[in-house]
């Protein structure tokens, strides 16, 4: 007996979302590549929908070839330790730029960047979308080779990270700590990261008229790291705020190595909402933005800057829940 085949199922195509959604091609395009035209808002769900439904995915291919100009946007991720919180954004982010039309790339770089540039100098894509500028020479040759720059906007992720820090800060005050520590490891890919999160505590600290914070840099753990932290407790800190869940983590360590305890005699809050903070002992207090937020912040904001349909107005980083985490550690 012959064996039959088993007939491959279509791919949906635009035509089928407008059949769905009951609307035209054209409109099921402006909507689903971000154009600037005016589509009524129960219009624009009713084609989402319809996507979601059929499982629609743009032909990207089919786009760069008519447009003659690569939909492929290169992101840099430097090889550091992040926390969850960015693998979450990254991917939140991707998904974004897919909506719009747009294949995001993701570059693991070293600290020389070298690699990034060769690989977008390869990949040619339509724009490098990178965490802080490129030297000189390296955005010469992007440029020559007619690929764009585009530097995270920062300023949105600067009130974001305020927010996050007012709620820490408000929440140990409630608590009735006056004086406290950051603490926080030095990484020099994070660095623009590691210092605005400490010059928002900072700042926040201060509007709430407690005393200075110390700041502590967390290099190592073990015995040094408990000395450190006791030190802390004997000149009358009562509670750390830690850069992120995983510092914070590192601190619950170097408590217990000094003989201490948390929260009784040191407090602890985190940043970020990792499943580790969760189930450590005491669960860690945090902090948790919306990542898919965060990422719609940021996919709008690069498209408007290479001038490219997709970048309607983002929405503010008042708009985008963070939500204060409170477990044991406080």
């Amino acid at each position: 007996m012959a064996e039959q085949s088993i007939p491959s199922r279509r791919a949906p195509t635009s035509t089928d979302v407008a059949r769905l959604a009951g609307v035209s091609r054209s409109t099921v395009s402006f909507v689903l590549n971000g154009a600037p035209q005016t589509i009524p808002e129960v219009t624009r769900q009713a084609v989402f929908r319809a996507a979601r439904m059929l499982d629609y995915r743009p032909n990207l291919a089919a786009k760069s070839l008519a447009e003659g100009s690569s939909r492929v946007i290169l992101l840099e991720l430097p090889a550091a330790p992040y926390g969850a919180m960015t693998f979450r954004v990254m991917a939140e982010l991707i998904a974004a730029l897919a909506a719009r039309g747009y294949a995001a790339s993701v570059h693991l770089d070293t600290s020389t960047r070298h690699s990034l540039v060769a690989t977008a100098l390869q990949l040619r894509p339509r724009a490098v979308l990178v965490n802080q500028p490129l030297g000189a020479d390296d955005r010469q040759r992007l440029v020559d080779a007619g690929i764009d720059t585009v530097v995270v906007p920062t300023e949105a992720l600067r009130d974001l990270e305020m927010r996050g820090s007012q709620l820490r800060i408000g929440h140990l005050r409630d608590r009735g700590h006056r004086r406290i520590a950051i603490v926080e490891r030095p990484i020099a890919e994070l660095d623009g990261a590691i210092v605005g999160r400490r010059q928002s505590v900072l700042a926040t600290a201060r509007d709430a008229g407690m005393d200075e914070p110390a700041v502590l840099s967390l290099t190592e753990l073990g015995v040094p790291a408990a000395a450190a932290v006791r030190r802390l407790w004997e000149d009358g800190i009562t509670a750390i705020c830690a850069f992120n869940d995983d510092i914070g983590l590192a601190v619950l360590r170097a408590i217990a190595d000094a003989g201490l305890r948390c929260p009784d005699d040191l407090a602890v809050i985190g940043a970020d909402n990792t499943f580790a903070g969760e189930v450590a002992f005491p669960p860690l207090t945090t902090t948790a933005p919306d990542a898919e937020r965060v990422a719609e912040m940021i996919a709008p904001a690069t498209l408007a800057a290479l001038g490219v349909e997709g970048g309607e107005e983002s929405p503010a980083a008042s708009d985008v829940a963070i939500e204060l985490v409170v477990r044991g550690s406080t």
